[in-house]
């Protein structure tokens, strides 16, 4: 296990010079974390906006990035379901990988390390995770908007696909990468009404 985080170590950025950073140094969209998170591990253009949680790739796979180990007991498939959940992305197109150690970014926030234990992997990253998809959504709806001059409420995101029924224009998570990766994230994202999971509490 890695140290616990201090706040001490945290420094500050700006949203913006992490969003750029980030797309030029790895054409991938991350969401999850603060900026001030980011630096304190000198990781300015390795991670994205808001952390490590969630990676974007040009060709449209979301890659997870899960601070829990798995051994077993499928935490990874239920924390990549999370992410998916809130994004509206396509489940096929859903991956996930083992995080770095690096606690100051990827620490259990129930027990002040980087580990896993206790049957804490989905509890303890239910709400991180839920905010982390449900603000990459949002980051692409707010980008569809703008480029197609609508309403952001009369955009619609499904299976990785982002659509507008008034002007019957789409476009996939991927066509829309780079203009996605230009909008600052919001920093209290809406959420799914539970009772509209389609993937969660599923088989």
């Amino acid at each position: 296990m890695n140290a616990p985080v201090k706040p001490s170590d945290v420094a500050g950025a700006t949203r913006r010079e992490v969003v750029v950073a980030a797309t030029l140094a790895s054409g991938a969209l991350l969401v999850g974390c603060s900026p001030g998170d980011l630096l304190s591990v000198g990781a300015k253009s390795e991670f994205g906006a808001f952390g490590p949680f969630i990676r974007i790739d040009p060709n449209g796979v979301v890659t997870v990035v899960s601070k829990h180990i798995e051994f077993g007991q499928g935490n990874h498939a239920g924390l990549a379901a999370i992410v998916a959940e809130e994004l509206d992305a396509d489940w096929s197109k859903v991956r996930v990988e083992q995080a770095p150690a690096i606690a100051k970014v990827y620490a259990n926030t129930g027990m002040g390390v980087q580990g896993t234990g206790g049957s804490s992997a989905i509890s303890n990253s239910w709400d991180q995770l839920r905010k982390a998809g449900a603000s990459a959504k949002a980051m692409f709806v707010e980008a569809a908007a703008n480029k197609w001059n609508a309403p952001a409420g009369e955009i619609t995101v499904k299976d990785s696909v982002v659509s507008h029924a008034g002007s019957s224009k789409s476009a996939t998570f991927a066509e829309l990468l780079p203009d996605a990766a230009k909008v600052t994230p919001p920093t209290t994202p809406t959420l799914k009404d539970p009772k509209t999971f389609t993937l969660i509490g599923t088989d």
